[in-house]
C-alpha cells in the first residue's frame, strides 16, 4: 500500500512538472518567480496595503429576479460570441 501511494504521488508530481514546463520553459519560470518574489518584497518594504475584497451577500431569489431573462435556456447561434452567420452556405 505504501509503495502504491509513493508511485501515485511520484506520477502526480511528474504530471504537474510536465504541465508546468510545457506552459513555460524552465528559464521563463525562473524569471517569473524571481520577478514575483521581488514584487512581493517591494510591496512589503513600501508598506503598500492591499484592499481586501468585500463579498456581496445575495439570495438566489434576488439573483434570479435581477439577472434572469425570458425565453429558452438554450443559446441560439447568433447569441454566441464571434458567430459569423452566413446566409447562403451553398456558395463558396
Amino acid at each position: 500500500m505504501l509503495i502504491t501511494l509513493t508511485v501515485i504521488l511520484a506520477l502526480a508530481i511528474g504530471v504537474l512538472v510536465v504541465l508546468l514546463i510545457t506552459r513555460r520553459s524552465v528559464s521563463d519560470w525562473q524569471v517569473h518567480l524571481s520577478e514575483t518574489t521581488s514584487e512581493w518584497k517591494r510591496r512589503n518594504e513600501e508598506g503598500e496595503e492591499v484592499k481586501p475584497v468585500e463579498p456581496r451577500k445575495s439570495s438566489l431569489e434576488k439573483v434570479l429576479r435581477e439577472e434572469s431573462r425570458q425565453g429558452s435556456a438554450y443559446l441560439r447561434a447568433d447569441e454566441l460570441p464571434k458567430f459569423d452567420h452566413r446566409h447562403d452556405s451553398s456558395k463558396k
